[in-house]
């Protein structure tokens, strides 16, 4: 696993592709891509200087997928290293809309649009800490 950040706004978080992510024939299993998104997304968070076991115990604050929006494109396959590169579309005060992408070498083999929502403890909507919006905003906004 190996994160960086690059120039252009965009948070990319590599991921070898092992036995257990495939089926037999050594493709990768379609619903792993969504795994892979959610590993970036997290560590995008991370990259913000905090984590997700913070923001729920601190600020009451949880991440929750709403809409998810998955274009297979390409199959990955055994020992590939993919890239997910991820860039916001939108954020508002309780959400945001991110677009993730999934690259072997410059080969583009998934695309993703995902739409985030906070929702504090009772799962209703809550605004997004602003240091969080902020830092996310700095990291792969536009």
């Amino acid at each position: 696993m190996n994160v960086n950040l690059s120039t252009t706004n965009t948070f990319n978080f590599s991921i070898k592709i092992y036995y257990e992510d495939t089926d037999a024939e050594g493709v990768v299993y379609y619903a792993n891509y969504l795994k892979f998104i959610e590993r970036a997304r997290t560590k995008m968070i991370n990259a913000c200087g905090t984590s997700l076991k913070i923001l729920h115990t601190e600020h009451d604050c949880r991440f929750i997928v709403k809409i998810c929006n998955l274009d297979y494109i390409k199959s990955a396959n055994l020992e590939d290293i993919l890239q997910v590169r991820t860039s916001l579309e939108k954020i508002s005060n309780a959400s945001f809309i991110l677009n993730q992408n999934i690259f072997r070498n410059e080969d583009l083999i998934l695309k993703a649009e995902i739409v985030i929502v906070c929702i504090d403890k009772h799962h209703k909507p809550s605004k997004i800490p602003n240091f969080l919006k902020e830092k996310i905003q700095l990291l792969i906004g536009k």
